[in-house]
C-alpha cells in the first residue's frame, strides 16, 4: 500500500475503530436485552433431544426453565398468547412433534447443547450462540473486503448491519439465522479468494441450514458456468455430498417435509398442530399464488434497498470492463440476490432474519464496484491534468488505474 495519502490512513483507523466499537456495542445490547420468543422453547428442547431425554421430561424441564428465565408478562405471552401456545403448553405430545422444524438445524442446537452441558442456561447458551455467531458475520465480511472498499463505505456497514437485522431485534432473539449468516459469509470469502474450502463450505451448508442447500446449489451452478471444465468432477462430487447430506439430515431429525411446513407456516399460519395428523393434506396452486400476494405486503423495505443494489450491480457486471476479483464480487451478489427470491418463491416469508449475511454481501458488493470506479475516475481526471497535450498509452493508462485500485 504504497503511496497512501495519509487522510486514507487516518479514516482507514476511524473505520476499523467504529466497526469494533459498533460490534462490540451491538453484542453487549443485544445481549443485555433478549427477547423472548415461542421458537426459543423448540431450540432448547432439540437440544435437550440430543441426548435421548424423554419427550415429557424435555416438555416440563423447558417450560419450568423458561418460567425462571422469562419474566411473567413474556411467560404468560410464550404460554396462553393464542390457541397454538396454549395446546403447546398443555400438550406434550403436540409440543414434541414441532420439533423436526428445529432439528434440522443440527450445528446451532448442537452448540446450545455443548454450552449447556458445561452448565449454562439454556436459554443464555442460545442467546450467546445467536449473538456472536451474527456479530462474527460482520467482522469476518468487514475483515474481507476492507481492502477494496474506501473507508467512507465501510463507516456504513454497521448502519447496513443495523437495518438488515430490525435495529438489532434479529440478534436479540434465540436463532438458527446466525450461524447460518457466518457460513455463508465464509462461503463468499472462501468464493472471492479462490480458497480451496469453497466447494467444503458448500458441500456440508446443509448441517446449517437445510434451505442453504438452494444457496449452495446456486453457487455450484454458477461455478460451472463461469469455471475451468476441468473442475466438473469436484462439482459434481460436491453436488452429491450436498444431496446426500441434506437426505440424511431430513431423516435424521424426522423432517416432514417442504409440502407440511409449507402447510403449516404459510396456509395454517402456524397454528396447525399436529404435524403427522395433517402430514398428508395438500393445498391448491391458486392458494400458493395467494399466500405469495399476502406475504409480500409484509415484505421489508430493505429488500428493496437490496434490490436496488442488486440491480446496479447487474449492469455493472454485464456492460462494464471489470477485473477479475470485481468479477468475483458481481457474481456472488448476484447469487445472493437469485437466493433471496429463489427463497421467497419456495417459502414465501421474507423475514430479515433468513438473510442478512446475503444482504451485507450485497450491500459491501456495490461498495467495492463503487471504490472501484471512484479511483478510476480519480486516475482519469490525474492523467488529464498530469501533462497537458501529452497522450497516455492505453498500457499505462490501465497500470496506473490497477495500482491505484491495489493501494486503496
Amino acid at each position: 500500500m504504497t503511496n497512501k495519502p495519509y487522510h486514507h490512513r487516518s479514516l482507514q483507523l476511524v473505520a476499523t475503530l467504529w466497526l469494533l466499537v459498533c460490534g462490540a456495542a451491538f453484542l453487549v445490547y443485544s445481549l443485555a436485552n433478549p427477547i423472548a420468543e415461542w421458537d426459543m422453547l423448540a431450540y432448547a428442547a432439540s437440544a435437550e433431544a440430543i441426548d435421548g431425554t424423554a419427550p415429557e421430561e424435555i416438555h416440563k424441564r423447558v417450560y419450568a426453565e423458561l418460567k425462571e428465565h422469562a419474566t411473567a408478562t413474556e411467560y404468560e405471552a410464550i404460554t396462553s398468547a393464542n390457541s397454538y401456545r396454549k395446546t403447546m403448553y398443555e400438550d406434550a405430545q403436540a409440543f414434541n412433534e414441532q420439533l423436526p422444524y428445529y432439528k434440522i438445524r443440527i450445528a446451532f442446537i448442537t452448540l446450545v447443547k455443548t454450552l449447556r452441558d458445561l452448565g449454562v442456561n439454556i436459554y443464555d447458551a442460545g442467546h450467546y450462540v445467536a449473538a456472536l455467531a451474527f456479530i462474527l458475520s460482520l467482522l469476518l465480511l468487514w475483515a474481507s473486503v476492507r481492502g477494496h472498499i474506501h473507508p467512507v463505505f465501510q463507516l456504513a456497514l454497521p448502519l447496513a448491519f443495523y437495518k438488515y437485522t430490525r435495529d438489532l431485534e434479529v440478534l436479540q432473539q434465540i436463532l438458527a439465522d446466525s450461524l447460518s449468516s457466518v457460513w455463508v459469509v465464509l462461503i463468499c470469502i472462501a468464493y472471492l479468494r479462490e480458497s480451496r474450502w469453497l466447494l467444503p463450505l458448500i458441500a456440508f451448508s446443509v448441517f446449517i441450514r437445510v434451505d442453504l442447500a438452494v444457496f449452495s446449489g446456486l453457487m455450484l451452478l454458477m461455478l460451472f458456468a463461469t469455471g475451468d471444465r476441468k473442475n466438473i468432477i469436484k462439482l459434481f462430487v460436491c453436488g452429491v455430498v450436498l444431496v446426500a447430506s441434506f437426505l440424511f439430515i431430513q431423516n435424521w431429525a424426522g423432517s416432514y417435509g417442504w409440502k407440511t411446513l409449507y402447510y403449516f407456516a404459510i396456509i395454517s399460519d402456524m397454528l396447525a398442530t399436529h404435524p403427522t395428523e395433517y402430514s398428508q393434506i395438500g393445498f391448491t396452486f391458486n392458494e400458493y399464488l395467494n399466500s405469495l400476494v399476502d406475504t409480500s405486503r409484509w415484505i421489508s423495505p430493505m429488500f428493496g434497498v437490496s434490490a436496488a443494489f442488486s440491480f446496479m450491480i447487474l449492469l455493472i457486471w454485464m456492460f462494464a470492463k471489470l477485473g477479475e476479483y470485481n468479477k468475483r464480487v458481481s457474481r456472488i451478489s448476484i447469487v445472493c440476490a437469485l437466493y433471496i427470491a429463489a427463497h421467497y418463491l419456495i417459502f414465501p416469508q421474507l423475514y430479515l432474519r433468513f438473510f442478512v449475511s446475503q444482504n451485507m454481501m450485497i450491500f459491501a458488493g456495490f461498495s467495492i464496484l463503487l471504490t472501484h470506479y471512484w479511483h478510476v475516475y480519480l486516475s482519469d481526471r490525474r492523467n488529464d491534468v498530469r501533462e497537458p497535450g501529452k497522450k497516455v498509452t492505453e498500457s499505462e493508462l490501465s497500470d496506473e488505474k490497477l495500482g491505484s485500485t491495489q493501494n486503496q
